[in-house]
């Protein structure tokens, strides 16, 4: 996430030696910037802050805080605490905080105001880091909420952008599609057409013709199969498994709804996420929604 840091915390990082541009998500943690609104009704209690070992938590207020008064629990020994100006406090932590630990961030308020002050539990967040924190007061101005207004549909837009990209690429089909899903590569499609005469029929169902393709980390079964029984046919479930023990379920597609008695169609059935061996003995099995008719190729080499 890109942080963008306001003039008055810019200038007192600089003024106290602190690296702004270096400062990296610790251990992998996302640095996260946001706004945190006090209210009246939540006077007391605890604003959990996401902090981690050796990373700067800053917080900028809208109204003076009273310097003197900051407190940190019984915890000092294990925070570089910077009150910096009545308007900016950093915190960093010597190590993790865990959720059970009880350690409080007391910051009173100078003006008088409600409410009073303001607390914040530092906790060890797994996944984020505040690197800033703009906490807010007093009421705010038509004109501050619409500037926060813009800024949040102008970061939606940018997301809105980024999401198009992804449903255009994902959207990809014919050799864009197999390109961008890995599934076409230098090495290319062999394709092997298989003795399907030399099976037997069964449950009124026989395979013409069978064609094998092979890519990286998939196959696909081109069957065409004729339904000589009396009622008409669905493949609509397929599994492929080797006799080392491996099995893959496998999608089925056609363009007919079904095999009508004494018809013809062609079946595809395609097996991803799996690269089987080349001249592996596999065992094919397509069946109906209702488990009623199968065809089954016990041995296809391949």
């Amino acid at each position: 996430m890109l942080l963008v840091f306001r003039p008055l915390l810019l200038l007192s990082l600089l003024l106290l030696g602190t690296n702004v541009t270096a400062q990296e998500p610790s251990r992998g943690r996302e640095l996260v910037q946001r706004r945190v609104t006090l209210s009246q009704s939540a006077t007391g209690k605890p604003v959990e802050l996401h902090v981690a070992s050796g990373s700067l938590t800053a917080l900028e207020f809208d109204s003076p805080v009273d310097r003197a008064g900051v407190k940190l629990g019984d915890a000092r020994d294990r925070f570089e605490l910077i009150v910096a100006t009545d308007r900016l406090i950093m915190l960093k932590p010597t190590g993790d905080v865990g959720t059970s630990e009880r350690v409080l961030l007391t910051v009173p308020f100078a003006d008088g105001m409600a409410p009073a002050r303001a607390v914040f539990a530092p906790v060890t967040n797994a996944t984020q880091v505040d690197a800033q924190v703009q906490v807010s007061r007093l009421p705010r101005t038509a004109e501050a909420v619409q500037a926060e207004l813009d800024e949040m549909r102008a970061a939606c837009a940018g997301k809105n952008i980024e999401l198009e990209a992804l449903r255009a690429r994902s959207a990809a089909t014919g050799p864009s599609g197999m390109l961008l899903a890995g599934m076409l590569d230098p090495v290319g499609i062999q394709v092997k057409e298989l003795k399907a005469q030399l099976l037997k029929p069964a449950n009124g169902l026989t395979v013409e013709r069978l064609t094998a393709f092979r890519g990286t980390g998939w196959v696909a079964l081109s069957l065409e199969i004729t339904n000589e029984g009396a009622a008409p046919w669905t493949p609509t479930e397929a599994r492929l498994s080797s006799a080392r023990g491996g099995r893959s379920h496998a999608m089925v597609a056609m363009r007919e709804p079904h095999i009508a008695p004494g018809g013809k169609a062609q079946v595809v059935v395609e097996a991803r996420g799996e690269d089987w061996p080349k001249d592996a003995t596999l065992r094919v099995e397509l069946r109906d929604s209702a488990g009623e008719r199968r065809l089954l190729i016990p041995s296809l080499v391949f």
